[in-house]
């Protein structure tokens, strides 16, 4: 490992750490600046943008400030850190990101993939009594443009740091298995850290709060069914985008399934209802949505496997892992 990728490494896991710490730390002062919004937005009119997140103040609970104070902090720091890095020269061997002629092909190919799986994975499990449909409340149309905005926006915005960046300084660092597998776990902690379940503090006002809404989400790695329910998905699904990105040097692929695995799930939380217990032998296997469980921990893998055939064609000279 070369000295000036290895402290790159080294650069991206501090601003990680520090962008968590903050958000943590500042957390219940984002918790009353965005109730305060919501209370004085109430009381007289606004324009549309300050009502829109006014609105989403009133009903956001203090684990979607938590969140949203880590993401705060993380585009806070990203210019310094990035101005920081030094490694730029690459090394023999070195896999770069260049354009990709097929590149809108890939993305239509990895949205429509994961979509299918999903949505066949979801008849299947519909006549096994793990999940039953339900009236999404709005119109179909109106739901599907929302979804699929939100899907690609997030999904590029996230493969540009994660595969773009992050996974771009792993690989001047170290060979591509190791490159990867870092890259699955960055993704797989950092989505993690949005809390999920049951997942509560009580005083959302009180100093530290935020570090004690860390420390609960640590603690549930002590949990196997939250390991194997919740985070394994996540970590088969960032090795999946980082195969995806290394195999055909390009973001466009990651894009695209990214992009398919947000909006299905989207799409499938609207319209579908978990009817197994967390703690019965059903609720192993898929968890309160899609995203968690045994099921879609298979399906991820398979979509990899998918994409291993579909891109043979393009394999990377240097496939040496």
């Amino acid at each position: 490992m070369r000295s000036e990728a290895s402290s790159d490494v080294f650069k991206v896991w501090l601003y990680v750490a520090a962008s968590v710490l903050l958000g943590a730390w500042l957390s219940p002062l984002v918790y009353n600046a965005g109730k305060a919004l919501a209370e004085v937005s109430s009381a007289k009119q606004t324009n549309g943008a300050l009502e829109w997140l006014a609105d989403r103040c009133r009903t956001a609970d203090f684990q979607d400030f938590f969140t949203a104070s880590l993401l705060l902090f993380a585009g806070i720091l990203f210019l310094p850190m990035i101005q920081s890095l030094r490694g730029r020269s690459s090394r023999r061997g070195e896999q770069r990101l260049g354009k990709n002629p097929r590149g809108w092909r890939q993305i239509a190919a990895g949205f429509l993939l994961v979509t299918m799986v999903f949505f066949l994975l979801a008849t299947v499990l519909v006549p096994a009594g793990v999940i039953e449909w339900k009236n999404p409340g709005t119109s179909m149309t109106r739901m599907l443009l929302s979804n699929l905005t939100c899907a690609f926006g997030f999904a590029v915005f996230q493969e540009l740091l994660f595969r773009g960046i992050a996974m771009g300084i792993f690989l001047r660092a170290m060979r591509p298995a190791a490159a990867l597998g870092m890259s699955a776990i960055l993704f797989a902690l950092v989505h993690f850290l949005n809390p999920v379940g049951a997942v509560h503090v009580f005083d959302p006002d009180a100093a530290g709060v935020g570090f004690e809404l860390l420390r609960k989400i640590a603690v549930q790695f002590s949990d196997p069914r939250v390991v194997f329910g919740i985070f394994m998905p996540l970590l088969a699904l960032g090795g999946v985008l980082a195969y995806a990105r290394w195999r055909t040097a390009s973001l466009c692929l990651p894009v695209g399934l990214h992009a398919g695995w947000i909006f299905v799930n989207g799409i499938l939380a609207n319209v579908t209802v978990a009817t197994s217990h967390p703690d019965s032998i059903l609720g192993v296997f898929s968890g309160a949505s899609l995203k968690q469980g045994l099921v879609p921990l298979i399906a991820i893998l398979l979509s990899g496997g998918i994409i291993r055939y579909l891109t043979s064609t393009d394999a990377p000279a240097d496939t040496a892992a």
